[in-house]
């Protein structure tokens, strides 16, 4: 079935950039790109009319958590936190608030709350996403049949999904006097490894090859450097890539000195994850200060080189007094970047606007992290990272996962620059449709594959009984 989208504004690649077509016409046949330009003389089965529109690539969200997200909300805003320098030091939010909310949820609520999650995600232009699951403890000791649930609600809502458990040497928490305790699990949790290694193998392609499975080793502070070193030991065996949690707090920067007695990059460059496959989660504490110009040059040059990814979470930094200094900064060294939401709202266009804004404030500089890049950094960043050169892009021989954006609003008119548009206007209120691998998930802006008003109530009861027993 060969489709023809015309008319509308077309956000395409030219092998280097994205560039605009306007007006330009998009073709697929089943699921992949066979024709992007201004003009198309050739055979289409249906047409799809995108008068008013924005045609753009699927935006690629490299890390969130659906299976806690709903039930947190209401519980980590708003927590005062701060340290001696007046600082956010992320404690009570990190340590305390989302160890108990994942300890009072159950498998049923898990996923009611993916299910509501996912639809989100669809609804608001995300066609590619990366789950990272829960860890040893709340998993039931290694139990995985709630990650294997959750994977099947993204696999039936339609959604591209990378799906990550976590696994890690020891868990923490916040003890009474506000200090924070690291405890090992039996045997380290290695046997937690070894269910989510096999996950990994044995899940990895299903659904149409939508579905595809990463390696998440939990927080760097949790995680010895064995269980690192088998890390990649297994990502390069199954050649799939590798994702941890760095760089959220300043105690796990002085814990990871204190433990390994390196930095935070020269423990993961010793482990061997560094690479094009590998992504850091968060990265904002990279440096003792949280200035990225404050990394050593060998730093620099290794986390470069490697051509390993940073994945920036801007809003949910915000939200917690905190700041990444910075996407210019990372940008200037050479770094490579994508951009994920985390937790809620799960609307990337929420954190590409929030990562420019944030940016020019901390580099006291409106050109900063200007809209084109943060832009790439949501559907190219996000691509690279996943070694998926195929997604992120508008242009023959990558995947059909498309997104129709309505510019015929009073916000929208009149549309000079689509970029600053759809970074620093735009919300997922104003996506259109969504095609995933030549499929139309989302039309009129209505999920079409879930009976939303259903899983919503689902939700809502399964949010009595995890609040019921939360304890905080």
């Amino acid at each position: 079935m060969i489709t023809e989208i015309r008319n509308g504004t077309v956000i395409a690649w030219n092998g280097t950039e994205h560039f605009v077509i306007d007006p330009g016409v998009v073709v697929f046949s089943g699921n992949e790109i066979t024709f992007v330009g201004a003009n198309f003389d050739g055979y289409s089965d249906s047409i799809i009319d995108a008068t008013g529109r924005i045609v753009m690539p699927g935006l690629i969200n490299c890390h969130l958590h659906v299976t806690d997200t709903p039930f947190t909300q209401g519980y980590l805003e708003d927590i005062g936190d701060k340290g001696p320098a007046g600082s956010a030091t992320n404690l009570v939010s990190l340590y305390k608030v989302l160890p108990e909310v994942r300890h009072a949820t159950d498998p049923n609520a898990q996923v009611a709350a993916a299910e509501c999650a996912f639809a989100e995600l669809a609804r608001t232009g995300s066609t590619t996403v990366v789950e990272l699951g829960y860890d040893y403890e709340i998993g039931g000791n290694g139990d995985i049949s709630a990650t294997e649930r959750v994977a099947e609600v993204a696999g039936r809502l339609g959604l591209r999904c990378y799906s990550g458990p976590r696994y890690r040497t020891r868990h923490y928490g916040q003890n009474s006097d506000g200090s924070i305790f690291y405890k090992d699990y039996p045997n380290k949790g290695r046997s937690r490894f070894d269910v989510c290694a096999e996950f990994c193998e044995q899940w990895n392609g299903r659904f149409d090859d939508r579905l595809r499975t990463m390696l998440a080793p939990g927080q760097v502070d949790t995680c010895d450097a064995e269980l690192l070193k088998e890390t990649r030991r297994i990502g390069d065996s199954l050649k799939i890539p590798i994702q941890l949690h760095a760089g959220q707090s300043p105690n796990e920067f002085r814990r990871v000195g204190k433990t390994e007695e390196r930095t935070t990059v020269e423990y993961l460059e010793e482990c061997g994850l560094l690479g094009p496959d590998f992504i850091i989660g968060h990265g904002q504490i990279m440096s003792g200060d949280g200035d990225m110009y404050s990394m050593a040059s060998h730093e620099v040059a290794v986390l470069r080189d490697s051509e390993t990814t940073i994945c920036h979470l801007p809003w949910v930094k915000a939200r917690r007094g905190g700041v990444i200094n910075s996407i210019q900064k990372y940008k200037d060294l050479g770094i490579r970047q994508s951009l994920g939401t985390d937790t809620f709202p799960f609307d990337l266009f929420n954190d590409m606007r929030m990562a420019a804004v944030v940016c020019k404030i901390v580099e006291h500089a409106a050109d900063a992290a200007p809209s084109e890049d943060v832009f790439a950094m949501a559907t190219t960043g996000g691509a690279n990272a996943l070694g998926r050169a195929d997604l992120g892009r508008l242009a023959p021989g990558c995947r059909a996962d498309i997104v129709l954006v309505r510019v015929d609003t009073p916000k929208a008119a009149p549309v000079y620059d689509p970029f600053k548009f759809l970074v620093l206007s735009a919300n997922g209120e104003d996506v259109d449709r969504v095609i995933v691998d030549g499929t139309t998930i989302v039309k009129d802006g209505t999920l079409q594959t879930l009976d939303v008003p259903a899983a919503v109530h689902r939700l809502n009861e399964a949010s009595k009984r995890v609040w019921k027993r939360l304890d905080l």
